[in-house]
């Protein structure tokens, strides 16, 4: 049977260069058997959570007979809010949950901010990451779609105030009403109200922390510097034809940082790749995964 776990402890750790990075104990969802041997981790996207992968982790479970872990980044979901949010800290939140399940390895499958999650910790700690799938999100270039569309919402999520508000129906309800009035579609209203619900201080409200993502939105919407480093395992970059994350003159790039990287499009699926054709990324991803 699934299980949720949810931790609320903030931890402080030192890193090489004696910069202090907090890392917080993420929530997360095991899918499958109790096997913890090279699991399959999954990291979401910006504003997303692990029920975003609710179905397709049950079907890579199916279809790997592997034990697949969803997480919910900090700042999102049932994970811990906090005053930063960056890449490396994002990376060490993933590890540090290794370490507290006594994993020593595991597939990775990141989705946009998930994905370049993914690769620092590939880059940064390659001895844990056994493969990685990068969905729709490139370490060399930034779509300007990113740049210009997600601070709109932000700063539109930031415009509501639920005061008053202690029934999530109610909010939903209330923000779809003022969401719709900024002619966003519908899709991405509906993306947008799955982050209504109880946040961490028992209101209701956005379960993201808004503050904090639009204050970090540079850090999110860039990708670290990792010259020097690479990542020796098989790497596989999944975007969506129909989305600009990933062009493919980026590839010379990726090549540096991922020698073994390959790169594939799903014709006619968007950012949301998974979402957009869920048969072809379950096939192309698990037959990746599956690779000896």
């Amino acid at each position: 049977m699934p299980y949720r776990k949810k931790l609320r402890l903030l931890l402080n750790i030192q890193s090489k260069n004696n910069f202090i990075r907090s890392v917080v104990n993420l929530a997360y969802r095991v899918h499958g058997k109790q096997d913890l041997d090279n699991p399959i981790i999954i990291l979401h996207g910006l504003l997303g959570s692990k029920r975003n992968w609710e179905s397709m982790s049950k079907k890579i479970v199916h279809v790997t007979n592997k034990t697949v872990i969803a997480v919910d980044a900090r700042n999102h979901g049932d994970s811990p809010h906090h005053h930063s949010h960056t890449y490396p800290e994002l990376a060490l939140d993933v590890k540090h949950l290794m370490d507290s399940l006594s994993i020593k390895k595991a597939d990775i499958i990141g989705h946009s901010m998930g994905g370049r999650t993914g690769m620092v910790l590939a880059l940064t700690e390659p001895a844990i990451v056994s493969k990685l799938v990068v969905v729709d999100i490139s370490p060399i270039s930034t779509a300007g779609i990113l740049n210009d569309f997600i601070p709109n919402v932000l700063k539109t999520m930031k415009s509501i105030s639920f005061d008053g508000i202690d029934d999530v129906n109610k909010a939903k309800a209330y923000a779809k009403k003022l969401l719709q009035s900024k002619s966003l579609n519908a899709d991405t209203i509906g993306f947008i109200l799955m982050n209504i619900g109880v946040t961490p201080y028992k209101t209701v409200g956005w379960s993201c922390n808004v503050e904090v993502l639009s204050k970090h939105f540079t850090d999110i919407a860039t990708f670290p510097n990792m010259s020097g480093k690479k990542f020796p395992g098989l790497t596989l970059f999944l975007g969506g034809g129909e989305s600009p994350y990933i062009p493919h003159e980026d590839m010379k790039g990726i090549k540096t940082l991922f020698p073994k990287a390959e790169l594939k499009y799903i014709e006619d699926a968007g950012h949301n790749v998974h979402a957009d054709s869920p048969t072809e990324f379950l096939q192309i991803v698990t037959r990746f995964l599956l690779l000896n």
